[in-house]
């Protein structure tokens, strides 16, 4: 063999080699490039689920479960108060003893709604004081107390001029105490006293419209 063929196969070697360490490298590449991959594909799967935000619609459905107990809790106890039943008192007897003693004994003529839930009549030589709880159509406690005496026989915090009302065609004087409201006026010699509770006062004209029908105020 001639020294240039040997020169030419010995080149071809050395190509071959240095193509088969390209080939190698390549692989090395490849090899580092799966891995790197994988590494992050892996981490990937590991990051935590970010939580979704939770829509307007979730959020109004969630009100209205609370809701809708409270809702009903409400009308059932507006449904129970509108039907409460009060114990209702014979006033009879108070009334024609009360009578019998020279009381004028001063019915008012109120609707059935308004029940008599209270009597009481006090004789103090020839004081006669005559009382009777109302319970209002609005569920409220009013009273009227009628006597022969002063004003301080049915209430003695009862002082001064109080503030004039006119009411169903009577002049009432007003008084305002951390227990409601009263008003007093001078029938026929003798005095009446009407009270109502703080929720009550707007039941005081319909009591005093009662009193003067009564009386023919």
């Amino acid at each position: 063999m001639s020294t240039e063929e040997v020169k030419v196969a010995g080149g071809a070697v050395e190509d071959g080699a240095v193509e088969a360490g390209a080939v190698e490298d390549g692989a090395a590449e490849a090899a580092d490039g799966t891995a790197d991959g994988g590494a992050v594909a892996d981490a990937e799967a590991v990051k935590p689920a970010r939580p979704k935000q939770r829509r307007m619609r979730d959020m109004a459905f969630s009100m209205a479960v609370l809701l809708v107990p409270i809702g009903l809790f409400y009308v059932g106890w507006e449904w129970l108060a509108s039907d409460r039943q009060v114990s209702v008192v014979d006033t009879t007897e108070n009334y024609a003893t009360a009578a019998s003693l020279g009381l004028a004994a001063i019915e008012p003529e109120l609707s059935d709604e308004w029940k008599p839930i209270s009597t009481d009549l006090a004789v103090d030589g020839e004081t006669v004081t005559l009382r009777t709880g109302w319970y209002s159509p609005d569920g409220h406690g009013l009273q009227v107390a009628e006597t022969n005496g002063a004003v301080a026989d049915v209430d003695e915090d009862l002082t001064g001029a109080g503030t004039p009302v006119e009411a169903a065609g009577i002049e009432w004087a007003a008084y305002e105490s951390g227990n409601g409201e009263t008003w007093v006026a001078e029938l026929d010699g003798e005095t009446i006293v009407l009270s109502a509770e703080p929720d009550g006062t707007d039941d005081l004209s319909e009591l005093a419209e009662g009193v003067a029908e009564a009386t023919g105020a």
